[in-house]
């Protein structure tokens, strides 16, 4: 049984050891070489094309009203410029924010507030909604807590213009709270990262990247030649964007367009995102990693797009590692050599690889030098290791669970009312290093950022740290 369970222990950290090879390679490509160039035709205004911008939005509040006023501040002719702003809150919340959105839009600029009266599909079902009343070639995506700049669409719609192969332009996130506390901080660390070396490395190797669900532009045809959005998963970004790479759709990233958006700022918002998007992540695996594998590609692009949807299985192959670790000290079986120092490669491999893939990110966006970077860094390894129990129950949700739930990330001033206050985590956090060291003290030092991630989320969210002043109910 010990020889199996090694055996199973030396697998789970090989797949670990080629994720976090992933991030290595991919810093590599980003740091040598250079980025391709775009497409940027000069287009009068009388050859701009029309524009749908949609702003999907529920129970947003203030939040709906401000994306709306930025989008209609944006620069492009008004008469090809239409404005959705599609509501898939509370019926009786409709007309007053129809009202509100509408008292701070110039006049002259077309803009709809839609209510589809249901959520089936959720994010998805609403797009595609909005799309039914519009037959625009193309269309911006914003969620609420994002403000466009003035010049975003004449940095974006004429890239795609001028490249008929691209489904769509991704821009940067940017975060406009990202020093309210080392929470926002971390989530700052991690999606520079993504952006500036994921995100970027893959166009610069000419391959697949996956749309972040906002601040972005589509080509229409793209989206109806990939099978529109569908609703089967909770990221519907990376499920067209998987899809219309299938049918050979490119896509394009605009490193130096920030939009700026905000960050959940405590950790049940941030808990509760990460795990939605985990879910999702894995949802797409089960759905489109046979789609994958039966088309005709080549090995290496399969291989990397499996890679990148898998990305999610991190925690739960980290999960995995514990438990297994876990179930042989309390049998205290003596490690067979090889498996050893196999443990021990691949965790200083990992380690090493997330610092440098974070860090690597800060110095491409001109951040090496910010305050407190080194503190920052050690968070952002610490942090995310107190989601491996939420986001390993989400992974087992998406493969066997049939209910779909859409828990909308919280915004600055939310909080749900009852529900997580961080006891899991604090539980596993106490106990892991108590039985450690009890059953075999000289591996503990192995469990210290997974205490320390989950002993931090755990608190964060038994203090109190995840109240503020207004309350939302947690809906379907």
């Amino acid at each position: 049984m010990s020889l199996i369970l090694q055996c199973l222990l030396a697998m789970v950290l090989i797949v670990l050891a080629l994720l976090s090879a992933q991030l290595v390679a991919l810093g590599a490509v980003r740091f040598f070489k250079p980025q391709p160039r775009l497409r940027l035709p000069a287009l009068p205004d009388e050859a701009l094309p029309e524009v749908l911008v949609q702003l999907p939005v529920r129970d947003e509040g203030p939040l709906a009203v401000r994306v709306a006023a930025a989008a209609a501040r944006m620069d492009w002719p008004r008469d090809r410029l239409r404005i959705q702003v599609l509501d898939d809150g509370a019926t009786r919340d409709h007309e007053q924010l129809a009202r509100a959105i509408l008292s701070v839009i110039p006049e002259g600029v077309n803009v709809e507030v839609l209510h589809r009266g249901d959520r089936t599909g959720f994010k998805a079902g609403n797009l595609a909604f909005g799309l039914s009343h519009s037959d625009a070639p193309y269309v911006a995506i914003f969620d609420a807590d994002f403000v466009p700049p003035t010049d975003f669409l004449k940095r974006t719609v004429p890239v795609l213009v001028g490249d008929g192969g691209l489904a769509f332009v991704q821009a940067r996130w940017g975060h406009a709270n990202r020093d309210k506390n080392w929470l926002t901080r971390v989530q700052g660390l991690l999606l520079d990262a993504h952006f500036a070396v994921e995100q970027e490395g893959r166009t610069r190797a000419s391959l697949p990247i996956s749309f972040n669900g906002t601040a972005g532009v589509w080509r229409r045809e793209a989206i109806d030649n990939g099978g529109g959005w569908t609703g089967d998963t909770l990221t519907e970004d990376l499920d067209l964007s998987i899809r219309c790479a299938l049918k050979g759709w490119r896509a394009a990233l605009v490193p130096d367009l920030e939009v700026p958006g905000e960050l959940p700022e405590t950790a049940a918002g941030w808990r509760a995102q990460q795990a939605r998007w985990t879910k999702g992540h894995a949802q797409c695996a089960k759905k489109l990693l046979p789609a994958i594998w039966t088309a005709k590609l080549p090995l290496a692009l399969k291989t990397t797009l499996s890679l990148q949807i898998c990305q999610f299985a991190f925690y739960t192959l980290a999960f995995t590692s514990a438990a297994i670790s876990l179930t042989l000290m309390a049998m205290g079986v003596v490690y067979i050599q090889s498996v050893a120092i196999l443990g021990l490669a691949v965790t200083a491999f990992g380690l090493s690889a997330s610092l440098g893939y974070l860090y690597l990110g800060q110095v491409i966006l001109g951040r090496e030098d910010a305050p407190c970077l080194a503190r920052a860094l050690l968070l952002a390894i610490v942090f995310p290791s107190g989601l491996i129990l939420a986001n390993s129950r989400a992974t087992y949700e998406a493969f066997f669970g049939g209910k779909m739930v859409f828990t909308r990330t919280l915004r600055a001033g939310d909080r749900y009312v009852g529900g997580w206050r961080g006891v899991p985590e604090l539980l596993a956090g106490v106990a892991l290093p108590v039985f450690a060291f009890s059953e075999q003290a000289w591996s503990a030092p192995f469990f210290v950022f997974a205490v320390a991630g989950l002993v931090s989320i755990g608190a964060m969210g038994f203090s109190g740290a995840a109240t503020t002043a207004r309350e939302v109910v947690r809906r379907d």
